[in-house]
Formats: C-alpha cells, sequence, structure tokens
C-alpha cells in the first residue's frame, strides 16, 4: 500500500502529538536506513504504524515527513515536530548521509583531519568502503587509524554527531567548489587519488578501484585513466616506457610530440632507439601544421599502452608528486 502525504496525515490527526512525532521518525529512518526493522515503541499506535511501514516500499524522504506533519499537526506543532525528527535521526544513525558518499570526495573531505575523526568515520561505514579508504592512507596512518577504529565503540552519540556534521559540511564545501570551479576543483581530487592509488601493490590498487567502480562506473575509470597522464611522462621509469614506444607508430609519435617541453621529450628521445629516434625525426618534418585536436589523440594512444602496463604492475613511477 502507498500512501501520499495527505492520506498518511489522515491517519497521524488521531494521534497525539508526541506519537505522531514517534511514527515521522520512523518513516524517516526506515526511508534514509533502508532498514525493514522499526524500533520498539511504548505506544500501541506506533507500534502499528510501523509494522505497517516496515513492508512498504513508499519514498518517505524528509519532505514527504514534513508535508505529512505540516497537514497532521498544523504548521506551529509541525515546525517544532520537524525539528525532532531530525535530532532524532542524527543521534540514531549520525553517519547515514556519508555511508554511500563517493570515495575520492570521502577522501577529500576526511584529508587534514585528525586520525581519531578519521577512525570514527570508517568504524561507520560499510567493511568496504573502510577498506577502500584505508588502502588510500600511508602505512604509518593506516595502522593508527585501524587502532582507532577498534576503541570507536566507546565514543558517545554527540560526539558523533559533531563529527558527521563536520565532514557533511565539509563534502558539501567541496562539491560547491567543485561546481563553482566548473569541475577543475573535482577532477583534482580525483588525480590525487589516482596517484596515491597508483603507489599501492597491485592487488590493493585493483581492490580499491574495483570498490569505486561498483559505486560509480565512471568515476571508476576516469580515476583509472588519470593514473597515467601525458605530464608523468618525465617520471615513468625507463623500462616500461621503452616497452610502449616500442610499440608506437612513429607517424603517431610525432604527431604526440608537437608542443611537448622539453623535459618530456627528452624522456622520449632518450628511450628509444637510433633508428627509431632517426624515424621519428623524418616523421616530425613531414608534420606541417597540428590541431589540438590531433595532438591530443595521438598523445592517447601512447598513454592507453602505458595505462595496459600500469594496470598489469609493470609501470613504475620515479616520483609520486602530483
Amino acid at each position: 500500500m502507498a500512501m501520499d502525504p495527505h492520506s498518511a496525515s489522515e491517519l497521524l490527526k488521531v494521534v497525539k502529538p508526541a506519537a505522531a512525532t514517534d511514527i515521522a521518525t520512523e518513516m524517516a529512518y526506515l526511508n534514509s536506513s533502508g532498514s525493514q526493522e522499526a524500533e520498539e515503541f511504548s505506544h500501541d499506535v506506533v507500534k502499528e504504524f510501523s509494522t505497517l511501514l516496515s513492508g512498504n516500499d513508499q519514498d518517505w524522504g524528509l519532505g514527504f515527513v514534513k508535508q505529512m506533519l505540516d497537514d497532521a499537526l498544523g504548521m506551529e506543532r509541525s515546525a517544532k515536530a520537524f525539528e525532532e525528527v531530525k535530532i532524532r535521526l542524527d543521534h540514531r544513525d549520525p553517519f547515514a548521509p556519508i555511508c554511500g558518499t563517493n570515495l575520492y570526495e570521502l577522501a577529500a573531505a576526511l584529508e587534514g583531519e585528525p586520525t581519531q575523526v578519521i577512525s570514527l568515520v570508517l568504524a561507520e561505514l560499510s567493511a568496504k568502503e573502510s577498506a577502500s579508504l584505508l588502502g588510500m592512507m600511508d602505512d604509518d596512518q593506516r595502522n593508527d587509524i585501524i587502532r582507532g577504529m577498534a576503541g570507536a565503540t566507546n565514543v558517545s552519540v554527540e560526539a558523533k554527531v559533531r563529527v558527521a556534521k563536520v565532514i557533511q559540511q565539509r563534502l558539501c564545501e567541496l562539491r560547491a567548489d567543485g561546481q563553482a570551479a566548473g569541475g577543475n576543483a573535482q577532477e583534482a581530487q580525483m588525480r590525487k587519488i589516482s596517484v596515491l592509488l597508483r603507489g599501492l601493490p597491485l592487488e590493493t590498487r585493483s581492490g580499491m578501484l574495483e570498490s569505486i567502480k561498483q559505486q560509480n562506473e565512471e568515476t571508476g575509470a576516469m580515476v583509472t585513466k588519470m593514473m597515467v597522464l601525458w605530464e608523468d611522462l618525465p617520471i615513468i621509469e625507463s623500462r616500461a616506457l621503452q616497452e610502449a614506444l616500442r610499440q608506437a607508430d612513429p607517424q603517431k609519435l610525432a604527431m604526440a610530440m608537437v608542443n611537448a617541453d622539453q623535459k618530456t621529450a627528452d624522456k622520449i628521445k632518450q628511450n628509444m632507439s637510433e633508428s627509431g629516434r632517426n624515424m621519428l625525426y623524418e616523421e616530425s618534418l613531414l608534420i606541417t601544421s597540428a590541431k589540438k585536436k590531433e595532438i591530443d589523440e595521438a598523445r592517447e594512444i601512447l598513454l592507453d599502452d602505458l595505462r595496459e602496463l600500469n594496470e598489469a604492475g609493470m609501470l613504475d613511477f620515479e616520483t609520486e608528486e602530483v
């Protein structure tokens, strides 16, 4: 049975405001958590209402709940009841709004936070989410976080609410910054996560990437791609670069090197055979003009070969600076 806010409010009109608040809280909680288990209440009518709700697929977000309370209690009493509902939700599951957040966004929000805060947040996430975020931390920090997670059960609800609010605010600010900058801030953070991941052991990295892809396939693909960019060529270790250059089409490679900075050009030439350098030089003489799109496409061909080596764990970097 699906109910609109008006129908639900008609049912609430027969109960006292306190019971209406209990019911509204239960509806909002079941909606946000996906749980099918209602909390135990002392009011018989709330128990009956909660039993009815537990098998229903209706969307009872806060908007639904507020409209229902407005219709049932009137605007003045509804405002007080609605604030009480939000407070109860915060105390029952402070981290519900954070669970399911994209990992790279959450990692950005946690950056610079004390180990105790990070430990508390990770302790409230799913095992898969916590493992993914732990994989992005350095070894020393990871050990401290794990120890902190073990003691997170002793943290008061009030402290959890405060921490959850801080992280939610950070997430909102990061998303706003990303939108204001046309997505540049978000891309910069994805790049940072990509560099962190590429420095992990292959098995760990693959597990982290799979977790990201399960949350958002597009994000996972972007993170994978941003592990190896054109700007990384000067810091790619020689053996893997030589392998990729041996497979490169001289014509495409010459196009890719148009307008390349000196450091990148030198790195490529130093890792080619003499005959390969001669062919590259001859092809470069044939390029009289080049569009940016042609240059970018040619560079992506070489980068895709390097990304394949990276996915196989055969690509190393001389530095991990972003």
